[in-house]
């Protein structure tokens, strides 16, 4: 036999080293068995050893700190101020108001349009929240559609936006190319829709009524009616003291509505009241073909309910029920704000005005 290996001998010389190094194999195998992870843990560690076995070993020092404060997923952060990236006012129709000049026009946002009715914004919000609404409604190459007397009659694609103050409060404002139908060359002021507006409006050709002198005779004979009917003062001249007529038809096939404004001692623009100085809207409807009737009267004596002299912008169908509501601008000492009328039956009614407008109590409803 040859000679015992070094190991051998070294065990058979010392007993209890074999003992020893028995143990361990057992041990060593059964940490394998049960937990291999702590194979690596051992194996790491001497490797730590080996490669900084010239390195003088100094110690393990532990210290205990608390963790860092973070947000907990769990927890509600509560903003009073709208994120910046987040819309305002999103999925939402608005009605604009246009003007142009040549092929640049501006639009502003007048009144919201809600399934049953109208919404104004409150009167400092748009102010507040303007950047953020013309960031989300007046983006570089947005699109809407132009509406003169209920029909379509082009596009305006945004190019820059700004802040509009000629109301009684800061709105928005939208420029950019507008670009018309042959018809409505003629156009100045419109209406406006986002190019995908969620109403559903009854289109149609763009035929504008053809004033004739028997329904510019129809508005002064229903206006020496009611003169006398709400107690007003006669102006010195009937014919003089009307200071504006539009006609339009609210449905198709039915005979022209005639929206008329009436003074005395006053015109239709921001000013100061004159003393006695009064204002009637009068629109009229010949909805049973036997003649013109008043169908909605808007006396307003300027002392004391203050001065707020309507006329006629324009009209659109903006509810979907197939009658056109009527878009009106109202002319006070200092300013002016928008009012929407609506057609009930046989008579047209108020349903919306600016709240930066004066209280209306001498709304009358003629039927």
């Amino acid at each position: 036999m040859g000679e015992p290996a070094p190991t051998q001998r070294l065990m058979t010389r010392f007993p209890q080293i074999s003992s020893i190094i028995s143990f361990k194999k057992i041990s060593v195998l059964a940490n394998f068995r049960l937990l291999p992870l702590k194979l690596f843990m051992l194996f790491g560690i001497a490797v730590i050893f080996i490669s900084c076995e010239a390195v003088q070993w100094g110690g393990i020092k532990i210290s205990l700190e608390a963790p860092k404060e973070s947000p907990s997923n769990d927890s509600i952060e509560i903003d009073s101020a709208p994120d910046k990236n987040t819309p305002p006012l999103p999925g939402r129709t608005f009605l604009y108001l246009g003007s142009r000049t040549r092929d640049e026009g501006s639009l502003i946002p007048i009144v919201e349009i809600l399934p049953n009715g109208f919404l104004s914004t409150p009167a400092d919000s748009y102010k507040e929240r303007s950047k953020e609404f013309a960031e989300h409604y007046f983006g570089l190459g947005s699109q809407f559609t132009l509406f003169s007397d209920g029909s379509k009659i082009g596009t305006l694609t945004a190019t820059h936006n700004k802040l509009n103050t000629d109301y009684c409060y800061s709105r928005p404002e939208v420029n950019g190319i507008v670009r018309l139908i042959p018809d409505a060359e003629e156009v100045e002021y419109f209406l406006a829709l986002s190019r995908e507006p969620t109403t559903n409006i009854d289109l149609q050709d763009y035929r504008p009524v053809i004033q004739t002198r028997a329904l510019r005779q129809a508005s002064i004979d229903m206006i020496i009616d009611v003169i006398p009917s709400v107690g007003a003062t006669w102006p010195p001249s009937v014919l003089e003291s009307r200071q504006d007529i539009n006609f339009f038809r609210s449905q198709k096939d039915q005979a022209p509505t005639i929206v008329a404004t009436f003074t005395r001692n006053g015109f239709l623009e921001i000013n100061p009241a004159p003393e006695g100085m009064y204002s009637i809207l009068l629109i009229g409807s010949n909805d049973d073909g036997l003649g013109y009737k008043p169908s909605y009267v808007d006396y307003r004596p300027a002392d004391p309910e203050g001065k707020a002299a309507g006329r006629y912008l324009d009209h659109l169908d903006l509810n979907g029920d197939g009658v056109s509501e009527i878009v009106l601008e109202m002319m006070g000492e200092a300013s002016k704000w928008i009012s929407v009328v609506g057609k009930t039956g046989t008579s047209w009614n108020r349903m919306y005005t600016d709240l930066c407008g004066p209280f209306d109590p001498s709304q009358k409803k003629t039927s």
